[in-house]
């Protein structure tokens, strides 16, 4: 038998207590660490979890120190010159700035990766990789204009082409480094109880910062986190009722 994770249950709860403090009060001063620590807690959570379902822990590991490498550098490439994200630049309240980038930021990239990998429910990778860009991009529309509200990062030149001020060139550049790091990962069981967690987690992202759009009163992408939560949870009962 497999032990329980540990930080899944320390992700919930720290989740459960940041967002009552963040949507209903106004988070001190002296808890701004919680933030930077989130993206800890998520990332680490989904790397325990699925190495101790998938009992892979080498292949999960890797994959994942991988994943935070490559998007790292190419958060810094594009901080500096504008590619291929867009231009944009971080603060610090995610956590302290490396050549410009919040060193969470690459731990953020495993969490969401790895959120939408369990996603998707195709049984080749290359089918699987354009599905895991597609939850990746579903996850950004609803985080990345939420984030510069919160004055995690700000974009500048957006462009004629954009959504709510955000180059569309960040949201082809976010499904394409999805899709290709996918292939780090071997095709996964995804057994019910895998299928339900993971979905779940993945609806607990868009409805924090769909609570955390309306405090900053844009309904629009209230309603449009309600709508991609429904979607999730239709995906779920579909891939677990076949």
């Amino acid at each position: 038998m497999r032990e329980k994770p540990i930080l899944l249950p320390l992700f919930i709860i720290w989740y459960t207590i940041g967002f009552i403090l963040q949507v209903f009060f106004v988070l001190p001063e002296s808890l701004a660490f919680s933030k930077p620590a989130f993206l800890i807690f998520y990332s680490l959570s989904l790397v325990e979890w699925i190495g101790k379902k998938e009992g892979g822990w080498k292949k999960v590991l890797l994959g994942s120190i991988i994943v935070a490498l490559s998007t790292f550098f190419v958060e810094i490439l594009s901080v500096e010159t504008g590619f291929p994200f867009g231009e944009y630049s971080y603060s610090t309240i995610l956590g302290p700035l490396v050549v410009g980038v919040p060193f969470t930021i690459a731990l953020a990239w495993v969490g969401v990766l790895l959120n939408s990998l369990i996603m998707s429910s195709q049984n080749n990778k290359t089918k699987r990789a354009l599905e895991t860009g597609f939850w990746i991009v579903i996850i950004d529309l609803i985080l990345d204009p939420v984030a510069v509200l919160e004055g995690y990062w700000t974009w500048y030149n957006p462009g004629a082409f954009s959504y709510y001020d955000i180059p569309i060139t960040n949201f082809f550049t976010w499904f394409i480094l999805g899709a290709l790091l996918s292939y780090l990962f071997p095709l996964y069981k995804r057994s019910k109880q895998m299928l339900r967690m993971n979905t779940f987690i993945y609806q607990l992202m868009l409805l924090l910062f769909g609570a955390l759009a309306l405090t900053h009163g844009v309904l629009s992408i209230s309603i449009m986190s309600v709508l991609f939560i429904l979607l999730a949870e239709g995906k779920y009962r579909y891939d677990s009722g076949k």
